[in-house]
């Protein structure tokens, strides 16, 4: 038995196929004839384009000028700058000279007054600072007799910078010796001993005077060094 209904189905779809595809050509020339290629070609020439790459940053190279330099360090025995106080060591006895001078119009019944000028007579600058020490000294023994000087307030401490030749000055201040009521010594001579120094030195006195055999009375009082005598 012959299904009829069945081949005019297939048939059917055949044609509805054919159709279709008479269609899609018909669409491809018809793109093809107007210029537009169906798949896109590269042209021979073209080379794919490489993305930029990030160039390297040059690291700057320090010049001299730019790389700071060390500061100097102190230390223990650094010299300071020419001229401070500070640069020189402290005036020792032996690289001083020393003198004593009368100051006349200031003295008195009671008691009188001598510049003691030390002089730098060393090849280097020294410092003088500070209140010297002095005891007067027997002209019969040559040994100190009495107190140690006490302090003079009139001129305050100042360093004083001695270069070579040059001087600094206390006031010394005396108390004459019979005003105590003690037995008395002749001396020509005192012991002095600059400040920051165990070292004292023998000077002679302006003229004779009279110490006092007791060892607690104080006969001489000294100033501070100064750059120049003190003037009243």
């Amino acid at each position: 038995m012959i299904r009829v209904g069945t081949g005019r189905s297939r048939g059917f779809t055949a044609r509805r196929l054919g159709t279709v595809f008479l269609v899609m050509v018909g669409a491809a020339v018809t793109l093809t004839a107007c210029g537009v290629p169906l798949i896109p070609t590269l042209d021979p020439t073209d080379t794919p384009t490489a993305l930029p790459s990030a160039a390297p940053v040059p690291t700057p190279t320090p010049t001299p000028s730019s790389v700071p330099s060390p500061e100097p360090t102190g230390g223990p025995g650094s010299p300071g700058s020419p001229g401070e106080p500070g640069a020189a060591s402290a005036c020792t006895t032996d690289r001083l000279s020393f003198a004593l001078q009368e100051r006349p119009a200031d003295s008195g019944a009671g008691s009188f007054f001598w510049d003691l000028s030390v002089t730098n007579s060393g090849a280097v600058a020294c410092t003088a600072n500070g209140y010297p020490r002095v005891q007067l000294v027997s002209a019969d023994t040559g040994q100190p007799i009495g107190a140690a000087s006490g302090l003079e307030p009139r001129a305050a401490p100042s360093a004083v910078l001695l270069q070579p030749g040059d001087s600094a000055f206390s006031l010394l201040h005396l108390t004459r010796a019979g005003v105590y009521g003690c037995p008395l010594i002749p001396v020509t001579e005192l012991a002095v001993t600059p400040p920051n120094t165990d070292q004292s030195s023998r000077v002679a006195t302006p003229n004779p005077i009279d110490g006092c055999a007791d060892p607690a009375i104080q006969l001489a009082r000294t100033g501070a060094f100064a750059a120049s005598p003190v003037v009243f």
